[in-house]
């Protein structure tokens, strides 16, 4: 699984007929090698019995042995790949303790990132050599050998520090547990480590982040009564898939690790889940310690426990609603608004463009990550539709770590949050709007001086 996680998603490669080309642009509902042969795109329910499926990774159909022999050179790049990703899945599916096994490896890893401080912790997760500079060692691609390796996968460290099972036990077994739960931490995982990886790739992610920090804003809240000065943290609006992510209980680390690895001030920032189909773990979790006994004690531990739980409430929120009644809420009470709005596999929701119009109203940037560069495309042209600026587009050092199939063609695979985007509002004038002001205002200081002398 470690080796799996740094090799590079690889470009999807066809062993197309003609006819066969001509046969899926009038079946769109087809899906290459999934449902129809991989080559001559036979449906599979014409298969009959000729039906065979690769021995291996039991991922991809052919029609016969003809068509399976046609495409071997180009299953063989995704075959190795395919049948670790459903082998994983498959045992995975088959634990009842996956979930507190993924949670358990998720905290150990975010316990010994901890213990290694601030400066090593940086190493692990922050930029390696970015941008060394126009046209040093450059490459074909344009970009130099700095570029390119500060966006390689870096899950080898991260997988280091997570303890995947309690018990050290032996055997085959025992080890694909482990790689399933590893598997699920770094799904976990990737969703706030994009968020880091896109405060360090654009800067205006993180100007925006240390703002909502704290960073000159230390009379942002201020208690005139007792004199004293309380700084709210910054909100960070999560929507789609990532909201899901962070809405469960386990996710209680989320805003520590964005502080942590962007190095934000205190009060840092507040994680806020929106969602309709987010569903908030937190009552769970209060019922299964008052099960268990916990929390039981003298009044000032209970004292104490009610600060934590309130100190945790503020630093992450979840809100079963859509984005838009979300945003319309908030404005009918002067709440202010977030410093930075992130979303996974945006393209994929139904509310798409519900979201994009609720977070234009709103100067925050606009971070996302999706799974290919068609998803991306798609996206940029919704974003640039509702208002948006494309700020830049870079490939994501922790994606999922185990690519998974493309639902779309059997022989290609793809990695979860693969690229990360950063979007900015347009601004509603444009340069010659901002001439014409300043002129009028010139205009209108000469009159005023003109009456004053």
């Amino acid at each position: 699984l470690a080796r799996v996680a740094v090799t590079e998603t690889a470009e999807p490669t066809l062993s197309l007929t003609l006819d066969a080309e001509l046969f899926l642009e009038s079946h769109p509902e087809l899906s290459l090698g999934i449902d129809c042969c991989g080559v001559c795109a036979t449906p599979e329910a014409a298969m009959g019995d000729a039906l065979r499926e690769c021995a291996r990774c039991r991922a991809v159909v052919y029609c016969g042995v003809a068509c399976e022999a046609l495409d071997s050179t180009s299953h063989a790049v995704s075959c190795a790949l395919l049948g670790f990703a459903g082998d994983l899945t498959d045992v995975s599916r088959a634990d009842p303790d996956r979930v507190s096994a993924a949670a358990q490896a998720v905290r150990s890893t975010v316990a010994n990132l901890k213990l290694l401080g601030a400066t090593s912790a940086r190493a692990i997760l922050g930029p390696r050599g970015y941008r060394a500079g126009d046209g040093d060692d450059e490459g074909e691609d344009g970009t130099d050998q700095a570029s390119r390796d500060a966006v390689k996968l870096r899950w080898g460290a991260v997988l280091k520090l997570a303890n995947p099972l309690k018990k050290k036990t032996k055997g085959s077994s025992s080890s694909a547990r482990a790689a399933a739960t590893l598997m699920q931490h770094g799904e976990h995982m990737s969703y706030p480590l994009s968020i880091i990886a896109a405060s360090w790739m654009f800067p205006i992610v993180h100007y925006a982040l240390m703002i909502g920090g704290g960073v000159g804003q230390a009379e942002r809240f201020e208690d005139e009564k007792r004199g004293t000065r309380q700084v709210a943290p910054g909100q960070v609006h999560l929507v789609g898939a990532a909201a899901a992510a962070a809405a469960s209980a386990d996710a209680s680390w989320w805003p520590w690790l964005i502080d942590f690895a962007c190095q934000l001030p205190k009060p840092g920032v507040e994680v806020v889940c929106v969602g309709v189909k987010v569903v908030d773990g937190t009552a769970d979790d209060e019922t299964d310690e008052k099960r268990q006994g916990k929390g039981k004690g003298n009044a000032d531990d209970e004292n104490d426990e009610k600060k934590n739980a309130t100190a945790k409430a503020i630093k992450k929120s979840v809100h079963k609603s859509t984005y838009r009644d979300f945003v319309r809420r908030r404005e009918t009470t002067n709440a202010p608004g977030p410093y930075l709005i992130f979303a996974s596999d945006l393209t994929r929701s139904g509310d798409c463009e519900e979201i994009l119009h609720a977070a234009r109203r709103s100067a925050a940037p606009f971070v996302t990550a999706v799974r290919t560069e068609i998803d991306l495309a798609v996206e940029t042209e919704l974003f640039e539709a509702a208002g948006f600026e494309l700020v830049g587009v870079e490939k994501n050092p922790f994606a999922f770590p185990v690519p998974s199939q493309n639902p779309g063609m059997g022989n290609d695979t793809q990695r979860g949050n693969e690229w990360i985007a950063a979007y900015v509002p347009r601004s509603t004038c444009g340069v010659g709007g901002n001439k014409k002001r300043t002129a009028e205002k010139t205009e209108k200081d000469e009159k005023g001086a003109k009456r004053r002398k």
